[in-house]
């Protein structure tokens, strides 16, 4: 019997590259146009945006505790249909108080349908192969900006930003709310399988995975541990630099005098590494320990780091692209599965959205702290030592938990 869990994988890297290429991506595509239709100025709109960015992980601790109680089918379906009638009133949004409304819904719906809930049911429905199936999953979610931006672009220049947002939501509709609705299963046991296709239990020699099924927690037992607080600090630091660099990279690339071309185009081959890296590094957390190779794709991160400080030329560039889009790629599928093995499925969601608040505020701030430290310093070495004093920082709570363990 084929594992219904494969399926699940494939189905969800479809919705997640659908759901992240219109609802995170297509603002910034869409943005100029709109201001240029309806006079708001750029701050004004983007705040809309923000809005959304702060409610989506604030509530996100919240919609874990709903899936561990209630399970995905629900969650996903709700926030696919909410999602879909949210980009349609985006479309006909005739001012700066209604955009601030449909993308406070839109940031309540991306709680609801990106990365967090997929990987919820990634969790419950493997083990030994969780990278894997992850790896699948994210794939599909890297290609989001490849596939919609250029799509998105072409639909609003062919038919005006509107009609293009309308069409979009179409595309959504059709794309997510019937799959998340009739695919979805809280677990294998709903349907008389059991984890990985019965093959959980089994040990290969290969294999040198050390998961502790014993290990299941609560929300509130895993806070009360050193483990969730040393996590919790690690993913909000790469957050930050995550947040500090997408928002920065090209202003720094022209002030060391390389051309807007040039960077842009490299910016733009960060996420062809990260896909990259979830393709060739991710699976490996299926035969290494994933807290080293956690430890070891944030090392890639800060590499790519000290190459903008140490190379002011196109060389430094290149290299950060490189070491940067391969950690930063694999480091999205590895915290998945680290959180699960660590604290178990029990209360993964919870535990998930929890880790994922400080993750979320940290990307979110990154860009307003970034600036003033830049502006205060007036270069941005001053940045790029903090984000690698950080990344050294996250590292090392990384290794602590190997430890520990």
């Amino acid at each position: 019997m084929h594992y219904y869990g494969w399926k699940l994988a494939w189905m969800l890297g479809l919705t997640q590259m659908v759901s992240w290429g219109i609802l995170f991506y297509g603002f910034g595509v869409t943005l100029p146009h709109m201001l240029y239709e309806m006079g708001w100025s750029t701050t004004e709109a983007s705040g809309a945006y923000s809005i959304a960015m702060l409610i989506n992980g604030l509530v996100a601790f919240q919609t874990g505790r709903w899936l561990d109680r209630s399970g995905p089918r629900v969650l996903m379906t709700l926030g696919s249909v909410a999602a879909t009638l949210l980009i349609l009133a985006w479309a006909n949004v005739q001012s700066l108080t209604a955009l601030y409304l449909v993308w406070a819904g839109i940031g309540l719906s991306m709680s609801a349908v990106l990365y967090e809930p997929a990987f919820w049911v990634v969790a419950r429905w493997f083990a030994r192969k969780r990278s894997r199936a992850l790896t699948i999953v994210t794939f599909w979610g890297g290609l989001a900006s490849t596939a919609f931006i250029p799509l998105t672009n072409s639909l609003i220049q062919t038919y005006g930003w509107r009609t293009a947002l309308s069409i979009l939501a179409g595309i959504l509709g059709v794309c997510t709310i019937l799959p998340h609705a009739l695919m979805l299963r809280r677990s294998p046991e709903d349907i008389g399988q059991e984890v990985d296709g019965g093959q959980s239990a089994e040990v290969s020699k290969s294999t040198r995975v050390t998961l502790k099924p014993q290990a299941t927690f609560t929300s509130a037992e895993a806070m009360r541990r050193l483990d969730f607080w040393l996590l919790f600090a690690a993913f909000a630091l790469t957050n930050l630099t995550a947040g500090a660099v997408a928002a920065h990279i090209i202003s720094l690339a022209l002030a060391r005098g390389i051309s807007a071309s040039y960077a842009s185009w490299a910016a733009g081959l960060v996420g062809v590494m990260q896909v990259v890296g979830r393709l060739t590094l991710a699976p490996l957390g299926d035969r290494f320990s994933r807290r080293v190779m956690t430890a070891f794709v944030i090392l890639l991160q800060m590499i790519g780091l000290s190459a903008l400080l140490v190379f002011g030329n196109e060389t430094g560039l290149i290299i950060y692209v490189i070491f940067f889009g391969l950690g930063h790629g694999t480091l999205t599928p590895m915290r998945a599965s680290l959180i699960a093995d660590i604290f178990g499925v029990r209360a993964y969601g919870a535990i998930n959205g929890a880790i994922g608040v400080g993750s979320t505020l940290a990307r979110g701030i990154a860009p307003v702290t970034m600036g003033w430290l830049i502006m205060q310093s007036g270069n941005y070495n001053s940045m790029l030592w903090v984000l690698i004093s950080g990344s050294v920082l996250a590292v090392l709570a990384v290794l602590r938990l190997e430890r520990r363990s």
